[in-house]
C-alpha cells in the first residue's frame, strides 16, 4: 500500500503527474502540487488560505495560486544501516517549508515556482537531503499547443519534478526534505483516454547545503521516452518506456566506475472497487565500469478490498524480485540499479535499496474511521544472488556477498495515516527488522524504525 500525503478527497481522483495531465478534483491539495485545480473563485466568505490560491487578474482563466506546505517528521532509527558502520543510531528531526506560486495566463500558458527551506536537527548522522536552505524548488514554465481532436502538447521548461508511472523506479524521495528534481525539458502528447506519450532531457539537480546555490548535475544525465495506454494487454492499463541514466561514479559491491543504464520496461496495471493490479518488469543494459550490464527487476503488487464491508479491509500481496551479480570476478555486472528510487518500496524505514533483493510482503490494510488507514504485516527478505552483497538504504554502503542462506530477515511494518483536515495529515510508521541468523553471523544487526509525520499543505 502507497499512503499518499493529499487530501481524502484526491485519494479517488489524484492529478496526473504527467504535463498537461489531468487535474485534482477541485480546491484540493496534492501530492503533487502542480496537479491542484484552484480555476474556481472563492466564494466572498472563504478564508484567507482560500482566496490567496485564487487570485484574479482579468479573464476568469487568468489568475495567481499561492500555497505552501510545513512538514514535520521525526524518525528514530536503531541501527540505521544494520550494523555495516558504526553509531548507526540516529533520531533526526526533518522540517520541511514550501512556499509556491502558480501563475495561469489562459489555458495555454503557465508559469510555476516553489522555494523551500530543509533542515535537519539532532541526529549522529548526516542526511544530506534533509539540509538544504532556501532554494528554488521548482521553476517552470508549462507552454501548452492544443490539437482539437487529435489531443495536445505542453513543453516544459526549467527545474520540476518528475515521477513517472507508479512512482517505484523513479519516485519522489517523499520521505527526506527534498524530493527528487531535475533540471531540463520535459515535452508531454496527450490524447485523452487513449494514450500519453513523454519525453524529456534533463540533469539531476545537484543539492548544495547553502542557500541559492542548487544547480543540474555535471555527473549524470538522464533522458528517454514513456509511453501509457489507458486501455491496452487484456484491456488492462499498458506503459512501455525507455530511459538512460549516465553516471560518472557509481558504486556497487563489485568496484567503483561509470555507469551507463539503459532500461527498458513494460508495466500492467488496474484498480477497481475490488481489486488493483501492478506489474513491472525492467531489463537494463550498458556498460559499468566497462563491463557489460545484464540486470533485471520484477515488481507485482495486488489486492482485493472488501469495499462493502464496515472497514474496507485490502488483503494485498507484494513480490519483487531485483536481479544481484552471481559472480563479481565475470567481467560482466548483473546488479540491479533503480534510476532514482522510491526506497519505501520495501518499507518507510529504507533499510534496504533495490539491488540483489527479493521480497514477499503479504499485508492487511483497513480503515477504522473516515480519514484513517491503518496496514499491518511482515515483509520476508532475501538476497537474490549469493555473488552479491546487501545494499543498504541510500548511504550506498553494502554488506560484502557471503556464501550461507539467501535469506536476509523480516520486516515487521505497521503504517497509519489520519487525513485530520483537507490540509493536514498526521502518519506513523514503525518497522522492525529482525535479521536471519545467517546475516547476524556476517555481523548483520536487527534494526527498528520508528517515524511520526505531520504534514500541512495549502
Amino acid at each position: 500500500m502507497q499512503v499518499e500525503t493529499e487530501a481524502l478527497v484526491s485519494k479517488d481522483l489524484p492529478g496526473g503527474p504527467l504535463p498537461g495531465g489531468h487535474p485534482g478534483p477541485p480546491g484540493a491539495p496534492q501530492t503533487f502540487r502542480w496537479t491542484e485545480d484552484w480555476s474556481a473563485e472563492p466564494a466572498p466568505d472563504a478564508s484567507l488560505v482560500d482566496k490567496i490560491r485564487h487570485i484574479p487578474l482579468g479573464p476568469s482563466d487568468t489568475y495567481l495560486s499561492i500555497g505552501g506546505e510545513v512538514r514535520t517528521y521525526y524518525t528514530d532509527w536503531r541501527h540505521s544501516t544494520l550494523g555495516v558502520l558504526p553509531n548507526d543510531n540516529n533520531d533526526p528531526l526533518q522540517l520541511r517549508l514550501r512556499l509556491l506560486a502558480d501563475l495561469h495566463l489562459g489555458t495555454h500558458v503557465r508559469a510555476f515556482v516553489e522555494l523551500g527551506d530543509n533542515r535537519e536537527f539532532g541526529g549522529n548522522l548526516v542526511t544530506p537531503p534533509n539540509r538544504d536552505k532556501l532554494d528554488v524548488q521548482q521553476a517552470f514554465v508549462d507552454l501548452t499547443l492544443p490539437l482539437g481532436d487529435a489531443g495536445q502538447v505542453t513543453l516544459r521548461p526549467g527545474r520540476f519534478e518528475m515521477p513517472l508511472g507508479n512512482g517505484k523506479l523513479v519516485g519522489l524521495r517523499e520521505g527526506l526534505d527534498t524530493r527528487f528534481t531535475y533540471q531540463g525539458v520535459r515535452a508531454t502528447y496527450i490524447l485523452p483516454g487513449t494514450v500519453t506519450v513523454d519525453m524529456f532531457a534533463v540533469r539531476p539537480v545537484n543539492l548544495k547545503p547553502g542557500s541559492l546555490d542548487d544547480g543540474p548535475s555535471h555527473a549524470s544525465s538522464f533522458g528517454g521516452v514513456y509511453v501509457s495506454i489507458p486501455r491496452g494487454v487484456l484491456g488492462l492499463g499498458t506503459d512501455v518506456y525507455w530511459y538512460k541514466v549516465n553516471r560518472n561514479t557509481a558504486v556497487l559491491a563489485q568496484g567503483t566506475g561509470e555507469d551507463h543504464r539503459n532500461n527498458w520496461g513494460v508495466r500492467l496495471w488496474r484498480q477497481t472497487a475490488h481489486w488493483d493490479l501492478d506489474l513491472e518488469g525492467n531489463y537494463q543494459s550498458g556498460t559499468f565500469a566497462e563491463t557489460d550490464i545484464s540486470a533485471w527487476a520484477v515488481l507485482f503488487e495486488g489486492g482485493f478490498t472488501f469495499a462493502e464491508m464496515s472497514l474496507q479491509p485490502r488483503l494485498g500481496l507484494r513480490a519483487n524480485i531485483f536481479s544481484g551479480d552471481r559472480d563479481q570476478k565475470d567481467g560482466k555486472a548483473g546488479t540491479f540499479v533503480a534510476a532514482f528510487p522510491r526506497l519505501p518500496v520495501i518499507s518507510e524505514a529504507a533499510f534496504f535499496n533495490l539491488s540483489n533483493l527479493m521480497d514477499l510482503y503479504p499485508s492487511v490494510t483497513f480503515n477504522p474511521r473516515k480519514g484513517v488507514t491503518v496496514m499491518v504485516g511482515p515483509d520476508f527478505l532475501w538476497r537474490n544472488s549469493r555473488g552479491d552483497g546487501i545494499y543498504l538504504g541510500s548511504t550506498n554502503a553494502s554488506f560484502a556477498a557471503y556464501k550461507s542462506s539467501r535469506f536476509t530477515g523480516t520486516d515487521l511494518n505497521l503504517e497509519a495515516a489520519w487525513q485530520a483536515t483537507k490540509r493536514l495529515e498526521l502518519r506513523l510508521f514503525e518497522t522492525y527488522f529482525a535479521a536471519s541468523s545467517s546475516f547476524a553471523r556476517d555481523r548483520g544487526k536487527n534494526g527498528n524504525y520508528v517515524g511520526l509525520q505531520s504534514d500541512y499543505r495549502f
